[in-house]
């Protein structure tokens, strides 16, 4: 479980981030990979070679796998689960690269520097079933995708095959498919940040409950087609701020709606999903930033500062609160 959003401040400079919300612990930490590092040297038909740099939050397991990330040319992409819906095809009829979903969003970073660029590479590969030791089976995924111009898309791998979608309103969560969401979203068209209109019953005047009443019917649970309307409106009627630094708080006061602490979401196995961390990706600064379950720490990597290394690099996060004595 995820939710994603891409978010313009007020000098159009864009952001992507996510919640990244799961029951088995992830241990993800921030990785940089450097601009010729070859995925898979040894296996041909999944190897490639990153043209860009990037960083994001991953693990190395047989190879670095990242969960999501941006890039120096300021492309940045996040996976999310897909369980109800992702479909993979053992042999599709392309000759090329036969990817595992798990490795979709280091090929994106790696190979492509805008979403037109993401949207004619990713039909030329095979985005095969593999397992992955996380959950001891294939990851059902799809993903947002984001550049420093502000255009997204949402990439479904589904029984009727690889679906590109534009996405207008910069979120996206989980299941169901991304066309489902929008089309769901007619039903809140009456959902506004103003006060609810008075109303005429008979000889009674309804006032409504003044500053707020406008959001009224608002969505707050922690499913993913409550999430997805949750964060639209939040996204449509945020303030937009000027700085990075506000705009990295701004996000995370966001986020914070569809934030899922420990214990309110039990799964029926009787697994604890929660927001085990959040990533932020300032798209026009190529900068990463991130914030783990534990600390209110913001980590920040910035891919022009990283350019002197040239071997990948894991990052150890301090993982204490920041807290300041006024006295």
């Amino acid at each position: 479980m995820c939710t994603s959003i891409v978010y313009e401040n007020a000098v159009h400079d864009f952001f992507l981030a996510r919640t990244m919300d799961f029951s088995i612990p992830l241990e993800g930490q921030p990785i940089y990979i450097p601009s010729g590092y070859s995925f898979y040297k040894k296996e041909e038909s999944k190897g490639f070679e990153s043209s860009y740099s990037f960083v994001g939050a991953g693990r190395l397991f047989q190879e670095y796998t990242f969960a999501d990330g941006i890039n120096e040319a300021g492309l940045g992409i996040a996976s999310l689960y897909f369980a109800d819906d992702a479909y993979y095809e053992e042999n599709r009829a392309i000759e090329g690269l036969s990817l595992a979903p798990h490795d979709v969003v280091a090929f994106v970073l790696g190979t492509c520097q805008s979403v037109e660029d993401v949207k004619e590479k990713i039909r030329g590969i095979n985005i095969v079933p593999e397992d992955h030791s996380v959950i001891n089976g294939v990851l059902p995924l799809h993903w947002i995708v984001a550049d420093k111009s502000g255009s997204s898309i949402v990439i479904e791998p589904v029984k009727e095959g690889l679906k590109i979608y534009d996405n207008p309103v910069g979120v996206m969560a989980n299941s169901p498919r991304f066309p489902w969401h929008l089309t769901n979203l007619n039903q809140y068209a009456h959902l506004s940040n103003t006060s609810k209109q008075t109303g005429v019953y008979q000889k009674f005047i309804a006032k409504g409950n003044g500053a707020g009443s406008g959001a009224l019917g608002l969505p707050g649970d922690y499913t993913s087609i409550s999430r997805f309307v949750h964060l639209a409106f939040m996204n449509q009627y945020t303030e937009k701020v000027q700085s990075t630094e506000a705009s990295i708080q701004t996000i995370s006061r966001m986020l914070s709606a569809v934030y899922i602490p420990k214990g309110v979401k039990i799964k029926a196995n009787g697994a604890i999903d929660y927001t085990q961390f959040t990533s932020f990706m300032d798209l026009s600064g190529a900068t990463y930033y991130i914030n783990f379950y534990e600390t209110n720490r913001f980590n920040q990597l910035s891919l022009k500062d990283l350019a002197k290394n040239k071997e990948p690099k894991v990052f150890e996060v301090n993982q204490s609160m920041v807290v300041t004595s006024l006295v």
